[in-house]
């Protein structure tokens, strides 16, 4: 490309979470293959948790809040309107937005405006719903979009049969290898005696990822292994309190007398030093879209156990090969292949050597190239 071609991401924040991890190695990428790189957040900069490349453009729309329900129109008018405004200015050739909302709001804005819109969905919309307003929306204006870029087929298989998605290309999350260290650090020798085991689980405190199944198998076993510990890295307590999700954990835990048994550290920016420590790892999502925690967990070479949840777990994990399904919500058999990895080191040792393969498998050089052959066709089919 002679003349470099503005790409303009936009997404809800920057804060801790997949998508955003996704968009600060793609925009870093894109910036190096000599694109002109923009990210915009509805959020303010001052909550952001990955910090983008250098190279990067960054705007904060500074225009977040609740985005659901009628009573909201006029709010979500005016947040079409700025982004337009933006779109103006910025003059990008490619917009990708990134989650429904901002999906719909990319695909709205840029009506009439000469730049091509991909769009990508991060989660399976059969298990995650948006409020009618935002389903109703996307069943309109996905049709549009220039290109749909989801992460599993399933995903793809959804767009294109309830959204009238066309041109849907499948992408899996990558691996960042060596993962960032990023703040804040929690370390594990502050939550754990040199001689103690970990089970590790992590993500936001919500009911999509389970962790409220995870504690009712925790509170079953963790009273036979004297030595081994359960936690759940998540949200600080400031951020999760207003839906009482923090506190119904720290109920059952106090309940069951295990508060020094599972621990609930908040969020930590150096989780691979935790899957280093970890020596079993559960992801007890309910469903998921792709699970990068889960993907970094394996590459960090965690015996890793998972529900065979929608969707994710089954592309990563090969059946008592490199990982463990269960059926979904099944807390019974969860309980039992964690027991079964607690009394067998050797099997942990086996299934860790094994899953450390998704680095190749999975790395940014793979992946970010199929983002790269995505903006080139995108670039192509300019008229």
């Amino acid at each position: 490309m002679k003349d470099k071609k503005k790409v303009l991401i936009f997404l809800g924040s920057l804060t801790s979470g997949g998508t955003e991890r996704v968009v600060s190695s793609l925009s870093r990428y894109l910036a190096d293959e000599s694109y002109k790189v923009m990210v915009v957040t509805l959020d303010s900069a001052e909550r952001d948790f990955y910090r983008l490349d250098e190279k990067v453009h960054r705007i904060a729309m500074n225009a977040a809040g609740d985005t659901a329900g009628l009573g909201k129109i006029l709010d979500n008018l005016r947040r079409v309107f700025q982004f337009r405004n933006i779109l103006n200015e910025q003059k990008p050739d490619i917009l990708l937005g990134m989650i429904t909302r901002h999906a719909v709001i990319s695909l709205i804005a840029s009506v009439g405006l000469p730049v091509k819109v991909a769009v990508s969905e991060r989660n399976y919309p059969e298990k995650r719903k948006n409020h009618s307003m935002w389903e109703f929306l996307r069943s309109v204006f996905y049709r549009f979009a220039d290109m749909h870029v989801v992460q599993t087929k399933k995903i793809a298989e959804w767009v294109e049969n309830n959204a009238g998605a066309k041109n849907v290309k499948v992408i899996p999350n990558s691996i960042s290898w060596p993962i960032a260290r990023l703040e804040p650090i929690l370390k594990p020798d502050d939550y754990l005696q040199h001689t103690e085991k970990l089970i590790l689980a992590a993500g936001t405190f919500k009911h999509q990822k389970g962790f409220d199944l995870l504690l009712k198998t925790a509170v079953k076993l963790l009273p036979d292994y004297s030595g081994w510990k359960l936690v759940i890295l998540g949200e600080e307590k400031n951020e999760s309190e207003s839906n009482g999700i923090r506190a119904e954990f720290e109920k059952i835990i106090a309940d069951y007398g295990l508060t020094d048994r599972i621990l609930l550290p908040g969020r930590a920016g150096n989780i691979g030093d935790w899957f280093d420590a970890a020596d079993i790892f559960v992801l007890s999502s309910r469903f998921e879209g792709f699970p990068n925690v889960l993907l970094e967990a394996m590459a960090s070479g965690c015996a890793s156990v998972s529900f065979d949840c929608d969707t994710g777990p089954s592309d990563l994990i090969r059946q008592k090969k490199n990982g463990i399904l269960v059926p979904p919500g099944d807390t019974e058999l969860l309980e039992t292949e964690i027991r079964l990895l607690i009394e067998n080191p050797l099997e942990r040792v086996r299934i860790s050597e094994n899953a450390i393969a998704v680095r190749e498998l999975y790395s940014e050089d793979k992946i970010l190239t199929k983002w790269s052959k995505v903006f080139e066709e995108l670039v192509s089919s300019e008229n």
